[in-house]
């Protein structure tokens, strides 16, 4: 199918809108301009609307269930929220569970109707770059540290972690186990073990539900695959009634928590219709990173 976007209010880089018009084909953008000449071409016009890329999402630890707790599960928590992309972390406890627990992994994402990539959260104590290895074997762009206490952190080989990481640079993710007392000074000292040593890293844990920020993308290496609208792209997007009682002057200005799209579309289907949302069992597809971080601003 063929057809043209008029007058959208495009979010670029989570920032300021840009008004464009894109040329759709086969469910991809083949060109985006300020305005397209008058063609036979049918046309949609999105004036009155906000169009951001469809958001990426964190999934953590999603149990196994049934067909229609699952389908419930995912539509109420990010198919209604315009999510088209899921970060899913599964959990191990020792480096050899790998394997079978990225098995399983997949098969309870079988019939999601979302996109997804795989990270995976791991007691920082059996961080080992064998470990890291594994992880560049089975392109896991993510590792989520359970961070018990402020000695681990020096205990662990960063050196030989960071030689593990060549070129492929897994950003580390911190998650505190339970609610220690020194929190403040574990997370202090994790930016300066991660400062010194130059590794990939988020400042803090995201939570479940939480739409990753440009930056996040950057590093893990799902933008610009995803979370952004361009040339030979996928069209996924969300669109936001444009507010008349005020001005919106950046994304930052849209709380996802309480905004909800009335439209959204992954991979130039429409999920979601206004208060119509559509699943679609096995729509979703395994996505794998390339080089993480290579695009980082």
């Amino acid at each position: 199918m063929e057809y043209i976007i008029e007058d959208a209010n495009i979010v670029k880089n989570f920032k300021a809108f840009k008004t464009s018009s894109l040329h759709v084909k086969n469910n991809s953008i083949r060109f985006m301009k300020e305005s397209i000449p008058s063609t036979r071409t049918m046309r949609m016009n999105l004036s009155p609307y906000v169009m951001t890329p469809g958001h990426v999402m964190v999934v953590d630890e999603l149990p196994p269930m049934a067909f229609p707790q699952f389908k419930l599960y995912l539509t109420e928590n990010y198919l209604r929220k315009g999510c088209t992309t899921l970060l899913s972390v599964f959990t191990i406890k020792k480096e050899r569970e790998l394997p079978e627990k990225l098995k399983e992994a997949r098969a309870r994402m079988l019939n999601s109707p979302i996109d997804y990539y795989f990270a995976v959260r791991i007691p920082l104590k059996k961080l080992t770059p064998s470990f890291i290895r594994q992880c560049k074997r089975y392109k896991i762009p993510a590792v989520f540290l359970e961070i018990e206490d402020e000695s681990g952190l020096q205990s662990v080989p960063w050196g030989w972690i960071k030689d593990a990481l060549f070129q492929f640079p897994i950003t580390f993710i911190p998650c505190l186990k339970g609610k220690p007392p020194n929190s403040k000074a574990i997370m202090k000292r994790w930016k300066t073990n991660m400062r010194d040593q130059n590794l990939s890293h988020l400042p803090e844990c995201p939570y479940d539900g939480q739409v990753l920020s440009l930056k996040i993308l950057m590093l893990l290496g799902i933008y610009p695959t995803k979370g952004d609208l361009r040339v030979g792209g996928e069209l996924n997007y969300n669109l936001y009634f444009y507010p008349e009682d005020r001005i919106i002057e950046t994304i930052e200005d849209l709380d996802y928590d309480s905004h909800i799209p009335e439209v959204t579309v992954h991979r130039g289907s429409i999920v979601k219709a206004g208060e119509k949302i559509i699943f679609r069992p096995g729509f979703g597809n395994e996505c794998t990173v390339t080089i993480p971080g290579h695009f980082l601003q």
